[in-house]
């Protein structure tokens, strides 16, 4: 009985030792594998979040598998839980494995093999065709990491950018210059109707330089010169309503005191037939009734001389009325007038500022846009690599080597700014013309 024990035992620390070996021929074989297949010395790579490694438990397959460093810096093994490998070697992420699940009773001997099976990878961004993230191959530098990437942005899209603002700027100065011609030719008509004057006169905005200046200045000229007809026709018309109301009511005024008058002379005929008959009535040749007759006839003809009277003061409260409603409607217009010559004026003293600016703004654009046309871009490369926890930005290359979880940010260099000749040669075939008309347009007084 005791032979078959000590055999049983002996066959037992035999199958240990064999499994030993076995593991240890299991690990030796994974770390060449992890370098052969990462290209990266394992034995001096440290572990980050974002890696991803294989981890091998012999004869626990359950305990086995691909593992996802997360943010954390950590990797979660079944039955045992969270595990963090930051900053850790292979082998030195392989022994705190086997530490763990030896802790926790799910191993009895170290039999744990650990290898690299993705590094993290590398981002790319900035002015590349398609930036995005793309996997880390040993041996890249920041150049093959662009080309991951499409390679650099297009120099056109920098040099139509450049271009597009130019034009942008040149437009807009083109529009202030059409908004001084507008308030210019705007000023001279509101001081016309300002001083009642029958027509205007535009002012000297200089000669067209193109076709497309020419018809903007007959536009302006034009569109101003029907307000000034229109406004004054309305005007007038309203006067003229007006006006012609008040030879009316003279009539009617001139009509009711000659009906007063020939009423008082009837009052007075009424009265001397009254005298008359009182004198008969005291001779007793009247009666009380007729008399009575003749007072009533009395009131209703002098009640009829003060309708009459009345109704010739109202008449003439009414034409004065008239005169006020004509000197209203010619205030009011006069008001209106001055009112918006007054902002005319406070527009163009803000031209006086902002179109010299825009047109220093353009001509920067415009020497910009030379610059862009002429030059050919610069690429500015910088990384951002962690360091001891800590994110470090290093200016690089494109033959800089990157490492795993780098991001490499490509940027385009803005080409230096030309002088106004230089950059107008590229620019030639669409060359500046509102400094001219700018000239032309201001010719014009903005005082108040």
């Amino acid at each position: 009985m005791d032979r078959k024990l000590t055999t049983l035992q002996t066959i037992w620390v035999a199958a240990r030792v064999w499994l030993l070996l076995q593991t240890c021929c299991l690990t030796l074989s994974l770390f060449p594998a992890a370098l052969s297949a990462a290209d990266v010395d394992s034995r001096a790579y440290r572990l980050a979040p974002g890696d991803r490694i294989t981890v091998t438990v012999f004869g626990q397959p359950e305990l086995s598998g691909d593992m996802l460093i997360d943010d954390a810096g950590t990797i979660t093994m079944p039955l045992s839980g969270p595990i963090e490998v930051k900053d850790l070697t292979v082998s030195e992420c392989q022994k705190r494995i086997d530490d763990r699940l030896l802790a926790d009773g799910l191993l009895k001997a170290p039999s744990v093999g650990v290898r690299i099976a993705e590094l993290r990878p590398l981002y790319v961004l900035g002015d590349v065709r398609l930036p995005g993230a793309y996997p880390f191959r040993y041996g890249s530098t920041a150049q093959s990491a662009v080309a991951l990437a499409g390679g650099f942005g297009p120099g056109e899209v920098l040099r139509n950018a450049a271009v597009s603002e130019y034009l942008q700027a040149e437009e807009r100065v083109h529009q202030l210059i059409s908004q001084q011609r507008t308030l210019l030719v705007r000023k001279a008509r509101l001081e016309a109707q300002r001083d009642g004057l029958d027509s205007f006169s535009p002012p000297d905005l200089g000669g067209a330089i193109d076709d497309r200046d020419t018809k903007e200045i007959k536009e302006i000229v034009a569109n101003e010169q029907d307000i000034f007809e229109t406004r004054t026709a309305i005007q007038r018309g309203q006067i003229a309503l007006l006006r012609s109301q008040k030879p009316v009511l003279d009539d009617q005024i001139d009509a009711n005191n000659e009906q007063g008058e020939a009423a008082k002379k009837q009052l007075d005929m009424i009265r001397h037939q009254i005298d008359r008959y009182g004198n008969l009535l005291k001779q007793g040749l009247g009666t009380q009734n007729n008399d009575f007759q003749y007072r009533v006839l009395e009131a209703n003809q002098e009640a009829a001389v003060w309708r009459l009277l009345s109704d010739v003061s109202r008449l003439k409260v009414e034409a004065g009325n008239l005169d006020l409603k004509i000197r209203e409607v010619e205030a009011t217009f006069k008001r209106e007038v001055v009112t918006e010559l007054q902002q005319t004026r406070d527009h163009l003293n803000e031209l006086e500022i902002t179109l010299p600016a825009a047109i220093r703004f353009r001509d920067v654009k415009l020497q910009y846009a030379g610059g862009a046309a002429a030059q050919g871009v610069r690429h500015l490369i910088s990384i951002t690599r962690m360091r001891d926890g800590r994110a470090v930005v290093l200016d690089a290359v494109e033959t800089t080597p990157v490492e795993p979880g780098d991001v490499i940010d490509v940027r385009n260099e803005m080409p230096r700014m030309q002088s106004h000749d230089e950059a107008a040669g590229p620019l030639a075939s669409r060359p500046s013309k509102t400094e001219e008309a700018r000239g032309q347009a201001t010719t014009g007084s903005i005082s108040r």
